[in-house]
């Protein structure tokens, strides 16, 4: 068998007779990178072909079998009955689990998630696959060994399919000048009178003459093909040409901020030429922030760290973005050098009324304080929401209550009348 390439793969499901019901597997070789690291890349090729050998003994010459990419593969079979997809599924795990690579302390097992999606015939194959790769992915979550069946049952969630027409919308827009960035103001919580003092960049689209968020999933889309440094770049110039033509403004403000995709932050490249371009810059201390997400600075630990250091050198701020809403470890918050800690909308929704929420929110804002950060509240759309933490003690807000996105000139208005 040899490696396919997705759009291969795809055909040749296509093409293949699934009556009347098959199962499609979507396996992930787990930890593959350590291999070639602790025993060297040949020994991972040799787990490759291993994995291989073993797919398409198992899929027999009715079946398909094929390397997605990298670390991933795809299995296709006839099965009689939908009830025996799990029961397919094991077996594949227990024959690829069983399989070993030479490592200089020894054998060590080979480790695999599997994802599994039933199919009938005139299934979308590029969806299935997707969606197969969705249960891989909880596999993933629940650990070594695990498998998982796609649920088509609507009970839970599902990411939207990748769309490649996402990208091609996206350098669309781009090219026509129809992407923007708009300001949503961030209130200072901490008198008695709000007052605006910062504000979040966030990417619009303009359609027929309406600014609206970019379509669900996008972002995710450019993610995947690791393309999101284009958004990045767009984002990060267009703030620092705003800032470079409004000065005046800058000075009544506290800082303003743009998010940075994880897939940015370790990007070498494009972090070393942001960092090139805000020096350029010349901006005042603490004037311009950057928000990163918890689990993507908690993912890439160091790698942030580093990011982080290096632009405090030159004046920047950064924002511990959706804190709570991923893993949420205190610990972490006195290990990230960030100036700012924003809590995510999920327990601000309940802060009114529920005594748990106020004290997460409590806990969160009583730890970022003792490690010298301070906090914000996100989606605030409610006088008594800020009244509750305003009684906690949290530094900012922004939601609906004082203001949504608004055009930068409509910002600059606002600015000028703040006092």
């Amino acid at each position: 068998m040899t490696p396919s390439s997705y759009a291969t793969l795809i055909e040749r499901l296509r093409a293949w007779s699934c009556e009347p019901c098959a199962a499609l597997f979507l396996i992930d070789i787990r930890h593959l990178r350590s291999v070639n690291r602790i025993a060297g890349a040949m020994e991972g090729d040799a787990v490759i072909a291993q994995v291989e050998q073993v797919l398409g003994e198992w899929v027999g010459k009715h079946g398909i079998a094929g390397r997605l990419w990298s670390n991933e593969f795809v299995a296709a079979r006839i099965i009689d009955h939908t009830q025996v997809a799990i029961d397919d599924a094991i077996d594949l795990r227990d024959r690829l689990s069983a399989l070993h690579f030479h490592a200089p302390l020894g054998d060590s097992p080979v480790s695999v998630a599997i994802g599994v999606r039933v199919v009938r015939p005139g299934v979308n194959w590029v969806e299935a696959v997707a969606e197969a790769g969705e249960a891989c992915e909880q596999s993933k979550r629940l650990g070594l060994n695990q498998v998982s069946l796609h649920s088509t049952s609507g009970t839970t969630p599902r990411k939207p399919p990748v769309n490649a027409g996402d990208v091609t919308m996206f350098r669309r827009l781009l090219a026509n000048g129809q992407l923007a960035l708009h300001p949503q103001p961030i209130m200072d919580i901490r008198g008695p009178e709000p007052k605006l003092r910062k504000a979040e960049f966030l990417l619009r689209m303009e359609k027929k003459g309406v600014h609206m968020p970019v379509p669900a999933g996008t972002i995710e889309t450019l993610e995947y093909f690791g393309l999101v440094s284009e958004l990045d770049r767009f984002s990060t110039q267009f703030i620092l040409d705003w800032l470079a033509d409004n000065r005046s403004a800058l000075d009544r403000l506290h800082s303003v901020s743009i998010n940075l995709s994880a897939r940015s932050i370790v990007n070498g490249r494009f972090m070393d030429e942001l960092l090139r371009d805000v020096r350029h810059a010349g901006l005042p201390a603490g004037k311009l922030s950057f928000e990163i997400t918890e689990t993507a600075a908690i993912e890439n630990l160091d790698i942030a760290a580093e990011v982080i250091k290096s632009f405090r050198s030159v004046g920047c701020g950064f924002s511990l973005d959706d804190f709570g809403s991923g893993l949420c470890s205190f610990g972490y918050l006195q290990s990230l050098p960030v100036d700012e800690v924003k809590i995510d909308g999920c327990f601000i929704k309940e802060v009114a009324q529920s005594g748990a929420s106020q004290e997460i929110v409590r806990a969160i804002h009583q730890v970022a304080h003792a490690t010298g950060k301070r906090t914000v509240a996100e989606f605030v759309d409610d006088p008594r929401k800020l009244a509750a933490l305003q009684e906690i003690g949290v530094d900012y807000a922004q939601g609906w209550l004082f203001y949504p996105t608004v055009t930068p000139e409509k910002f600059l208005e606002l600015v000028a009348a703040r006092d």
